[in-house]
């Protein structure tokens, strides 16, 4: 670079080197890493800076109450957690309480990819007293699990849909999704998750709605156990760079020989 400095242009560069073409090469060369290390940080910034379009600010997750360590992760963060995905239908209840089980319910399913709910509060770290864990939207709304009823491994908090980033009416930006429970307890739009010392009623659960809201006979598939998180797509790709970089440098060797 200091050569280059003093030398002015490149075509004056080339010209009064006595090896020319090996300085090329190695210029070039350099040249082509260079090039190709920015793409990489670019590639890592737009990974780990994703979320949805349009959105002012980054939503951020709050899991607080009776845990060791309050936590505030934005959605970069989330997504460099390990995912898992499993295949849930959601049953959401359109008859009033002493109805439920009635053919009077919408269904939809999807391959939901989210991070396990046990995951998230190990790392918080829940404190002996701790009884249930209380999701909260950004509204009013809220329902409960127990510790014991999230001893699942399928009970996520999701940010994909068959694939796909949550769109507003899946319940961006985080959604509860809990197997063969009532569509009541899978929480929409999920910014806070309370760990608290007693028995919570959630809103449909205070207007009469049983507490202990699992599907009789429910059965629903677990698949694609473990996913690319982003810091996978960051290496994958990062690796892809240095292949590419290494072909067109041996490229460049090959001219100047």
């Amino acid at each position: 670079m200091a050569n280059l400095a003093k030398g002015g242009s490149w075509a004056n560069h080339l010209i009064n080197d006595s090896n020319s073409d090996a300085s090329y090469s190695s210029e070039a060369g350099g040249y082509i890493m260079r090039k190709l290390l920015i793409m990489s940080i670019l590639i890592g910034f737009l990974y780990s800076s994703s979320f949805v379009s349009g959105q002012e600010e980054e939503p951020v997750l709050r899991i607080y109450g009776t845990v060791e360590e309050p936590l505030n992760i934005t959605y970069s963060q989330f997504l460099e957690f390990p995912m898992v995905s499993v295949d849930a239908s959601v049953i959401c209840v359109g008859a009033p309480p002493e109805a439920l089980g009635a053919n009077s319910y919408e269904v939809y399913t999807y391959n939901w990819t989210g991070v396990r709910v046990t995951e998230l509060l190990e790392i918080a770290g829940i404190t002996d007293s701790a009884m249930e864990v209380v999701f909260r939207d950004n509204t009013r709304y809220s329902s409960s699990l127990t510790l014991e009823e999230l001893d699942n491994p399928d009970i996520i908090l999701a940010i994909y849909a068959d694939g796909e980033t949550l769109n507003r009416a899946q319940g961006y930006p985080f959604r509860l999704v809990a197997p063969c429970y009532w569509g009541y307890k899978w929480v929409k739009y999920v910014e806070r998750m309370e760990v608290v010392d007693y028995d919570y009623k959630g809103f449909w659960e205070s207007h009469g709605y049983p507490d202990e809201a699992l599907i009789p006979d429910c059965t629903y598939t677990t698949s694609n156990p473990q996913v690319f998180t982003s810091i996978s797509q960051r290496l994958i790709a990062f690796g892809i760079i240095l292949v590419v970089a290494s072909i067109l440098n041996a490229g460049y060797e090959i001219r100047s020989a």
